[in-house]
């Protein structure tokens, strides 16, 4: 049940309390404060009324993560039109296909992927513009000019300057549609998310208490704004609260993370595991992998000053002030996970949510750390079901209702039926759910592979194992006839350092696989491995693109 207000109502009280704050910056480069995000999303508002944009109109966003693309999101939602997250690295040819597909009447993209467009393809496209520069790359009907006379506008509708009152959102129903989310394409074919302001604001409600969202103060944007990941808990819900984003804005390499962190220094950091992963490693590397912390960390619990000097070391470079370390997307590997909670006890929680949810379905609790875990669900806001005789010991797949839910696919009424009865959603992930309300996924029911005996394979069970051990830098597991085979990335970097060549390769992965198989029920057992030289095809969020692979 919703128990605040529409989430733009608060993003507009933010604004009129915080004028004079900084809300925005791209890291090391410029920021803007309230009042110029206001005056930016006024103005906008303007040009895109004389442009002839009525309220449910589309804008395309199809920027890497940056101040300006959070803008654009919030002029959209706030002015009531429908703002249209595209992945930046969907192709040139994809990302005119779905602009066309969502009717969006203006285009904010870059100019490396519009020149490789065809403007004339997109005829509803009233005006294409470079998010890197402002400059109009192709414009009709006069467009180009409004954008030209943009500051003129404002200062015509405000000639004493904008003041904190002026600023104003429309009065939106909850149910309105405020956002669509083109979904990474994990099945080929992407889907446009429908998401209403009742999704929005759900989240909003449901995740802010859980976690340190401090009025005023500095958070770091690490994730891509085109997933509801990122656009949730990076975009939507700091600017309700006034805080201070930054926008890390380049390629999120351990060096570039820790450096943000420091200067941020931002109470939460979240992140998909493999930004933590290779943090970890940057910081702590030399210490966790030298002889001392390998014989240490085998009996850790002797050895707590140890311990306690590797959490500060980390805590301080990462900025000093996180109180919680978050993630989701994909399952954090174990001794990463046992370093963090067990023998470090750093505030590490995970999280799980879907595109169609906005995204959220659990999250865990700092100190009540649940293994293997994706946290507590969240009943305020949803109801869950298990397609399971026992729910608790036996896997089933996940349904969920409740106003974090979704409308639907746009135009596209045959795969929202697919997905979408009696109000429940259908996740298409496996799970168990104990007494405390924690979900346990097992995998994808589309990925699971039916062995000869008629057990259930979870792949992603497996690759959990095969990616912790020697040399593999990621994997898929999937079925060929009534064989259980392993694509395996091998860690170049590391083959290099340990002087093994393409011979030792093959005999080390015939290793991992006999020890893998050890660990694994007969019926689960992998037959064969194949070699890829290739980091797989990934989604925004960072999943593999499995219909890739066969």
């Amino acid at each position: 049940m919703i128990k605040i207000d529409n989430f733009i109502k608060l993003f507009e009280q933010a604004v009129r309390d915080s004028w004079d704050r900084p809300a925005l910056s791209d890291f090391r480069k410029s920021t803007i404060s309230y009042r110029e995000l206001a005056e930016r999303i006024d103005t906008l508002d303007l040009i895109w009324k004389k442009a002839g944009l009525k309220r449910g109109d589309k804008v395309a966003i199809n920027t890497r993560p940056c101040a300006l693309g959070a803008s654009l999101y919030y002029a959209a939602v706030s002015k009531g039109y429908v703002a249209v997250e595209l992945y930046n690295a969907f192709t040139p040819a994809d990302t005119q296909k779905l602009v066309n597909h969502s009717d969006s009447k203006i285009l904010y993209t870059e100019k490396r992927i519009f020149d490789a467009m065809d403007f004339e393809q997109m005829p509803q496209v009233l005006c294409a513009i470079d998010c890197a520069t402002g400059e109009v790359l192709a414009s009709r009907e006069g467009v180009a000019d409004l954008y030209a006379a943009g500051s003129q506008l404002l200062a015509e509708k405000y000639p004493n300057g904008m003041q904190p009152a002026d600023f104003k959102v429309v009065d939106a129903d909850l149910d309105e549609v405020c956002a669509i989310l083109y979904t990474s394409g994990s099945t080929g074919n992407p889907k446009g998310v429908m998401l209403t302001y009742r999704n929005d604001t759900a989240n909003v409600q449901a995740i802010t208490p859980g976690f340190p969202f401090y009025k005023w103060e500095n958070y770091l944007s690490l994730l891509p704004h085109a997933h509801s990941f990122g656009l949730m808990c990076d975009v939507v819900i700091p600017l309700t609260l006034g805080m201070h984003v930054t926008v890390l804005g380049i390629p999120p390499i351990p060096m570039n993370v820790k450096d943000a962190l420091m200067e941020v220094q931002p109470r939460i950091f979240y992140g998909v595991p493999l930004i933590f992963v290779k943090l970890i490693d940057y910081i702590l590397g030399a210490e966790i992998h030298s002889a001392e912390g390998q014989e240490k960390f085998k009996n850790y619990e002797q050895y707590p000053e140890y311990c306690k000097m590797l959490y500060d070391k980390l805590m301080h470079e990462t900025g000093g002030k996180i109180e919680v370390f978050a993630t989701g997307g994909s399952a954090i590997p174990s001794e990463v996970e046992s370093l963090l909670v067990h023998k470090l006890k750093v505030p590490f929680i995970t999280g799980y949510g879907l595109t169609e949810l906005a995204p959220i379905v659990s999250y865990g609790k700092v100190g009540k750390y649940v293994p293997k875990s994706c946290g507590e669900y969240l009943p305020e806001v949803m109801d869950i079901r298990i397609d399971s005789p026992d729910p608790e010991n036996i896997a089933g797949e996940l349904f969920i209702k409740g106003d974090v839910v979704f409308v639907g696919y746009y135009k596209n009424p045959e795969a929202t039926a697919e997905v979408l009865k009696d109000g429940w959603f259908r996740t298409g992930d496996i799970g168990t759910i104990d007494k405390n309300n924690n979900v346990f996924l097992l995998g994808r029911s589309k990925n699971m592979i039916l062995a000869e005996n008629g057990q259930n394979v979870y792949p992603e069970e497996i690759e959990v194992i095969l990616n912790e051990l020697p040399y593999v830098a990621e994997s898929i597991v999937l079925q060929r006839g009534h064989r259980i085979v392993a694509l395996i990335v091998p860690n170049m970097d590391a083959l290099d350092k340990a002087g093994i060549g393409a011979d030792g390769l093959d005999a080390v992965m015939k290793q991992n696989i006999t020890y893998l198989n050890s660990k694994l029920p007969a019926y689960s057992v992998v037959n064969d491995f194949e070699l890829r030289f290739e980091p797989f095809s990934k989604t925004p969020k960072g999943s593999i693109r499995r219909f890739m692979y066969k």
